[in-house]
């Protein structure tokens, strides 16, 4: 799908026009590009967690000053 389209949308009160373009000289399909990009996503956040391995905090239901317990 190559070109230019525009959509427009009302939602209440307000018209939203949404135009796109699509590269003539495109290799990849969006599908494509989509799941490419997640799948980057999801490495970088597995590489991330393995970095910061610590606990950032400890859950305690008690209360610092020793009287009484939160829920």
């Amino acid at each position: 799908m190559n070109g230019k389209t525009v959509t427009e949308i009302s939602i209440g009160n307000t018209l939203y026009i949404v135009t796109s373009e699509c590269s003539p000289t495109a290799t990849e399909t969006v599908e494509a590009k989509l799941e490419r990009l997640i799948l980057r996503r999801v490495s970088d956040t597995k590489s991330y967690h393995t970095k910061c391995d610590n606990q950032l905090a400890i859950y305690s239901n008690q209360r610092e000053n020793g009287i009484g317990n939160t829920i």
